[in-house]
């Protein structure tokens, strides 16, 4: 045991000090045949090295005395100079490749060859949109259109996404926070009573698959989808639906690569992915409005942020962020002079409105 850590230890002094005298200039290695080379030590006699079968050879006295077991720094320098040149041939191959767009004429073959060329290409950072996700700033996106248009122009319309189970949906009360100016931090909102008022969210889960074919053979791939909603409403739910339902089709298709923007989870790329988008939009934006938003700074009076309002039935329950909702409780306050008891009470004043015949005047 001993004996082997030995020579190990003494390999990997030789492979350092090739590949030291590598990176400084010193050795230079010359192939004078398919399995021969020498190498020049500064300005030393060149030792000649070989390949003979699976045995490495050289000259050197190192070699003479350690070899084959220890290959010397010349072997080593040779290996690692052969190593070097095979990545950069591969590189340069994989770049032509890249680069290179293959011929169309129809055929299985070349229609994959052509997919497999789409999905090499970097991705176009115009595609890119950015959104605000909470606790994390800005971040970037490819809207869902934008992925389903890229999907059939790579694969030929010969794609298809599937949902795999029932839709999975998450309920639970959230506390509502608004922002307290002294404090300078959001703090629970609380009513006249002294409750904290709290709202239901949720979070719907789809499980989907996309099915794409290469050259008559499915490919496919399966991904989670997720959406945050808010309210108890059905249109509340409906939108977290669609929503988790293209998360997951953008999920799925992220697994191909560049062209569904595998690479913006990247976090160095992430930082800068959609800027120049949006700072050109926002100087479209600016030039158009400058003029008016100048005059409204010089003319309107600084305002200060209104107090949240708080919109509580009879029996404790906090309306709901939808706007319709908001506006129903509202008409029902004014008409009636108080807050409606309950969401029921609300929702048989409203269909009792519906239902009253309309006045004379009107349907004379």
């Amino acid at each position: 045991m001993q004996e082997t850590k030995e020579l190990i230890q003494a390999q990997a002094e030789r492979t350092d000090r090739a590949r030291s005298a590598i990176l400084a200039g010193k050795f230079l290695v010359t192939r004078i045949a398919p399995q021969q080379w020498t190498v020049k030590n500064g300005d030393k006699l060149p030792y000649a090295v070989a390949l003979k079968g699976d045995t490495w050879v050289c000259t050197c006295m190192d070699y003479q005395q350690r070899g084959p077991q220890i290959l010397c720094k010349h072997i080593e320098g040779v290996r690692l100079s052969e190593a070097a040149q095979n990545r950069s041939n591969s590189d340069r191959d994989k770049e032509i490749h890249m680069n290179e767009q293959p011929s169309i004429d129809g055929s299985l073959g070349n229609r994959l060859n052509r997919i497999l060329w789409e999905l090499r290409q970097p991705l176009d950072m115009a595609r890119v949109k950015r959104r605000q996700a909470p606790g994390m700033g800005s971040v970037p996106y490819l809207e869902g259109y934008d992925v389903i248009d890229r999907a059939n122009t790579v694969f030929g319309f010969a794609w298809s996404f599937d949902l795999i189970g029932e839709p999975v949906i998450v309920r639970w009360q959230k506390k509502v926070l608004v922002w307290n100016q002294q404090e300078k931090r959001k703090v629970p909102l609380i009513d006249a009573n002294g409750n904290v008022q709290t709202e239901e969210v949720g979070l719907v889960y789809i499980t989907g698959k996309v099915s794409v074919d290469l050259d008559g053979k499915p490919y496919s791939h399966a991904d989670l989808g997720r959406c945050v909603f808010t309210g108890d409403t059905p249109e509340a739910l409906d939108m977290a639906l669609a929503g988790s339902a293209t998360d997951c089709l953008k999920r799925c298709f992220r697994q191909m690569g560049e062209q569904f923007g595998n690479s913006l989870y990247d976090k160095e790329i992430a930082q800068n992915a959609g800027l120049d988008q949006g700072r050109e939009s926002g100087q479209s934006n600016n030039s158009a409005t400058s003029t008016t938003s100048q005059t409204s700074r010089s003319s309107a009076p600084s305002s200060s942020p209104s107090a949240p309002i708080v919109r509580k039935y009879g029996d404790g329950v906090l309306v709901n962020g939808n706007v319709p909702e908001q506006e129903a409780y509202d008409q029902f306050k004014t008409k009636m002079g108080k807050s409606p008891a309950s969401k029921d009470e609300l929702r048989n004043w409203l269909a009792s409105q519906r239902n009253q015949p309309a006045p004379a005047s009107v349907v004379a």
